[in-house]
């Protein structure tokens, strides 16, 4: 309640979140972010559309190098996976906000069953994963590697 006697919701809602992120920041800013395995994933963002000759994915993944990067299709599935680590830094150094997810990560993407395996491409450059995913005859069980480049 404020002094006149209304009752303002959206206030409080406001001081709950500043006060849930302040708990966060605190918590985080404690958290030994190599050792801790709630910690140590992520998801990396992806657009996918569709023409008419392919299928394809887009996947943010800043920071990486290209050898870091995993990509395989696996029965109907394309998976992405990899892992990103997080720089420690020189001794004495202190963190004060760490936003940019570490860790391994793995994405799967359930793919068209026309797809023509054997023609996959892909692309990095610039932190973005590029997959075109070519419309072909209905695909076999095997799996496949695909190189990225």
């Amino acid at each position: 309640m404020t002094a006149k006697g209304t009752w303002d919701p959206l206030k409080e809602l406001m001081t709950v979140q500043k006060r849930m992120n302040q708990l966060f920041e605190s918590a985080l800013a404690r958290t030994d972010f190599g050792t801790q395995d709630e910690f140590d994933t992520w998801t990396p963002v992806c657009d996918a559309y569709e023409t008419p000759e392919a299928v394809v994915l887009c996947l943010e993944l800043p920071g990486l190098r290209q050898e870091m990067i995993d990509l395989r299709l696996e029965g109907d599935e394309l998976v992405v996976s990899g892992e990103r680590k997080m720089d420690q830094g020189a001794p004495g150094e202190h963190f004060h906000r760490v936003e940019r997810s570490y860790g391994k990560f793995s994405r799967r993407f359930r793919v068209p069953s026309t797809v023509e395996r054997g023609s996959v491409r892909a692309s990095y450059r610039d932190g973005v994963l590029r997959v075109t995913l070519p419309n072909g005859e209905p695909r076999r069980d095997d799996s496949v590697r695909v190189t990225i480049q």
